[in-house]
């Protein structure tokens, strides 16, 4: 049995659930996959930049945070060597991923789009006018044929075209997730607390119930000698804090390799979103927003593709990527490269500690919205 779609979108998270939602607001028959039953839980900072909120608002859902009791975040404390300094979030919330993506899925339902959960897809051939999926669903297997294609698959997605070429950094890290109830732990509400040591760093934030999300990148070598909990408690010790002790109520989970480039984030009537076009390490919350800038863009170009396609749309995308989504990736691959040197970031705490407001220009200007959102 094979169904027609105007547009598929491959993949749930937030840059796939948003393009879905725009597609479907325009009138687009539009089927979302994913291959997890929602809501689930991923290993995420759970933070959203202004620029992640300005993306929502953007798209008709300014409200969908602070319903779901997203937490203003006021400040980042970076910890190094027991040292700490303060640097302003002002703008920024907290919100787990589990309630972020499935508001976002139930948005792009409420809109008129169709969701399969707990379906695996592969992309199969096509011709001049569409492309064909194989979609597995529990014991039915049927393919699917769309004008347009949305890949947003994550890392290590399940889209095959091109996977192979995806180039992984050297020395590229892995991240670690869970989330403890911990309320002993010393992490206030509206705080982001991140510990910086040799071989990663850790980032800590309360979320919408209280629980503590855990989020770390780290030297994948490391995770041979030590437990990923063992791993980053060691961490926060390093950098002045008690470990964590107690038992996790979800993870602990990794990712694959985090800092990683595709050959090309697209083919015909193919765009591939998100972090399977790519990944850089964030700072504080710039990988949401990215993916949802992405999204919305990448819908726009779908919808444009199911009337007529065009090797210009492909065009339009890549120069998307590198002009609205370059400037801020380069700054946090910087940002990441210095928190490879606890020396460095010790000096940099020592001077934030002086005058706090010197990290206010870097955290801005990583927390801006792609410029396409704000038009």
């Amino acid at each position: 049995m094979t169904s027609d779609w105007d547009v598929v979108v491959v993949g749930a998270g937030p840059s796939g659930a948003l393009a879905a939602h725009a597609l479907a607001r325009r009138g687009t028959s539009v089927l979302l996959l994913d291959r997890c039953a929602f809501p689930r839980w991923k290993v995420c900072g759970a933070c959203l930049s202004p620029g992640a909120l300005r993306a929502l608002e953007a798209a008709g859902l300014g409200g969908m945070v602070p319903t779901l009791g997203g937490v203003p975040l006021q400040r980042l404390l970076l910890r190094v060597r027991g040292a700490a300094a303060p640097v302003a979030l002002a703008g920024s919330m907290a919100l787990s991923r589990s309630a972020l993506d499935h508001a976002l899925v139930r948005a792009a339902e409420g809109a008129g789009a169709v969701f399969w959960p707990d379906s695996r897809a592969s992309l199969g051939g096509g011709d001049a006018e569409s492309r064909l999926l194989r979609v597995e669903r529990g014991a039915d297997t049927r393919e699917v044929r769309a004008r347009a294609v949305v890949d947003a698959t994550g890392l290590g997605g399940g889209l095959a075209l091109g996977r192979g070429r995806d180039h992984v950094a050297p020395g590229s890290r892995v991240g670690l997730g869970a989330v403890l109830v911990a309320e002993g732990y010393p992490v206030d509400r509206g705080d982001l607390l991140m510990a910086v040591g040799p071989g990663g760093y850790v980032g800590l934030v309360r979320v919408e119930d209280g629980t503590l999300n855990v989020a770390a990148a780290v030297d994948p070598r490391a995770l041979a000698d030590a437990s990923p909990g063992d791993l980053v408690s060691l961490l926060l010790v390093g950098a002045g804090l008690p470990p964590l002790r107690e038992t996790p109520v979800l993870g602990w989970r990794g990712t694959p390799r985090l800092t990683r480039s595709s050959a090309d984030p697209g083919a015909r009537r193919l765009f591939r979103v998100g972090d399977a076009a790519g990944y850089v390490e964030p700072f504080t919350g710039e990988g949401i927003c990215w993916a949802l800038g992405a999204g919305a863009f990448a819908a726009g170009l779908a919808a444009r593709a199911v009337e007529r396609w065009s090797d210009g749309l492909l065009d339009e995308w890549r120069a998307y990527r590198r002009g609205s989504l370059g400037p801020s990736q380069r700054l946090c691959r910087l940002l990441a490269g210095a928190l490879r040197h606890p020396w460095l970031v010790g000096a940099s705490a020592t001077a934030l500690r002086a005058a706090p407001g010197l990290a206010a220009p870097f955290v801005e200007w990583a927390a801006r919205p792609p410029a396409e959102v704000l038009a």
